[in-house]
């Protein structure tokens, strides 16, 4: 597996004071986040706390029988299972590695102790928790309002900010919890771009082909979430 520094691909660990840094750099264990792995279960304790280094984690709901549909994504611009520091020690949403890669981990007993410490920890915490928070209420706006066409380019275009790539592996089971709606209504939306040139679809990848014409393409919801995103966790210059 790639060897990273601790903090060097994680924005919100990026944003540290140093001396928080040198409490949690002992307790992060280095892991690999492989593509279907259920990091948290809804309504189970939160044992685990990760922070990615690059990848891509959906946060779902889940229904009784079985569906479920996407409220978030969290890469290496976040946390996952950071709502134990506000919101009890259970998970909100079931937590799904969609795109895999890697994550610094830490115990949730050691975390809740350097966040006990630290306001400017607890800070940066809560903030990108808000982020997550937007989502779920952009994401129901959006699944109500715009197009399945609408909601696949603005999934492409967060996908593709995360893992910093114009390719995306992904397959229509996926794809249509993400977008909440059937295999067949994301294969004929895929299609549509494809033919216009806006990206190449064989089975489980996806390329953009022409950013810009996705971007034009996308509901508005992209950019409202992209500059949260960027206010919440600032890119590191």
């Amino acid at each position: 597996m790639h060897q990273m520094t601790p903090t060097g691909e994680n924005r919100l660990l990026q944003r540290l004071a140093p001396s928080d840094l040198s409490q949690l750099k002992p307790l992060f264990k280095q892991v690999k986040l492989e593509t279907g792995t259920i990091l948290h279960e809804p309504g189970s304790p939160v044992e685990q706390v990760y922070f990615p280094t690059n990848g891509l984690v959906s946060m779902l709901a889940i229904m009784k029988n079985g569906q479920a549909i996407e409220t978030a994504v969290i890469g290496r611009e976040g946390v996952v299972g950071g709502e134990i520091a506000s919101a009890g020690a259970q998970s909100a949403g079931q937590a799904m590695v969609q795109i895999e890669g890697s994550a610094l981990r830490i115990g949730a007993a050691p975390f809740l102790k350097v966040l006990d410490g630290s306001n400017g920890f607890r800070s940066q915490i809560n903030r990108f928790q808000s982020v997550v928070v937007l989502q779920a209420h952009q994401s129901a706006a959006c699944h109500a309002f715009h197009s399945v066409e609408a909601r696949l380019c603005r999934w492409l275009l967060q996908a593709a900010d995360t893992v910093e790539s114009n390719r995306v592996n992904l397959t229509q089971e996926f794809l249509s919890h993400m977008l909440g709606c059937q295999r067949t209504s994301v294969t004929l939306a895929a299609h549509a771009l494809q033919k216009s040139g806006l990206i190449r679809y064989t089975r489980g990848k996806i390329e953009i082909l022409d950013r810009p014409a996705i971007e034009e393409c996308a509901c508005e919801c992209y950019g409202v979430l992209r500059r949260e995103i960027d206010k919440a966790v600032p890119p590191a210059h």
